[in-house]
């Protein structure tokens, strides 16, 4: 199999959980129209809207993030987020993914709900560990649309807990399953996503979910020994974020 179409199939299913992240809708309560007849609602305090960060803002941010052994991420701006998931929706339609409903959960409203919003990340490669962690912070998405959408994760993870993704006649299997312990950051969801290659290889990628203050924080680390040498790594890069976003 071409190592391209083997890069396409690690990619695909690295992000049918990275792209749920951003997708769907979120739900709002209406204080007013919950209240008993004839009591007046007590007044909502207005919530305070999140900082909408620029491009340059968030690669500055992420500069500022060491790496486990203190060294420098490779960083880089991401100017238009949305138009970087069209290759991999074309890619996503280009396979077979069972169960079908797997392939509507990789690409549910990615490109409607950020829209407009920016994006930095930050990689480090460890050679020696087999091991690539990486962080990434969106900004610009509506908070309830994030909050909403990292709850549902844990149902899609559920309904796609085994999957297969078949493009060339090389099929790729795919297991997801909820990961505690990612990072101390509140409220922070993790994820593990194994990997079996055509060609017999494995790996697995952790993934952390995160928001503070309207901004997305992302957490990855991925290879053959991403468990033994790349979750704390990922875990010390999303505290570090968190704790940068005031």
């Amino acid at each position: 199999m071409k190592r391209n179409a083997l890069r396409g199939f690690a990619a695909a299913g690295l992000l049918v959980m990275g792209l749920t992240a951003c997708g769907g809708g979120g739900a709002s309560t209406d204080a007013a129209s919950s209240a008993p007849a004839g009591e007046t609602p007590s007044a909502t305090p207005t919530p305070t809207e999140a900082k909408q960060y620029t491009t340059q803002e968030l690669v500055d941010l992420v500069k500022q993030i060491k790496a486990d052994d203190g060294s420098e991420l490779t960083v880089s701006a991401i100017d238009d987020l949305a138009s970087q998931q069209n290759p991999l929706k074309e890619l996503i339609g280009q396979m077979t993914i069972e169960p079908a409903e797997c392939k509507e959960l990789s690409t549910l409203g990615a490109s409607q709900s950020i829209e407009g919003s920016t994006a930095a990340a930050g990689a480090k490669i460890d050679t020696d560990a087999q091991v690539v962690t990486g962080i990434s912070l969106i900004s610009g998405v509506d908070k309830e649309v994030l909050t909403k959408s990292l709850e549902d994760n844990e149902d899609q993870a559920a309904k796609c807990a085994n999957m297969t993704m078949t493009m060339g006649g090389s099929t790729l299997k795919v297991s997801t399953e909820k990961f505690d312990g990612i990072s101390s950051v509140p409220g922070a969801k993790g994820f593990k996503t194994a990997m079996v290659l055509p060609d017999g290889r494995s790996q697995s990628t952790y993934m952390g979910f995160a928001i503070k203050d309207g901004v997305l924080i992302s957490a990855t680390a991925s290879g053959a020994n991403a468990e033994s040498e790349g979750v704390a790594a990922a875990g010390v890069l999303m505290d570090q974020a968190a704790a940068l976003i005031k």
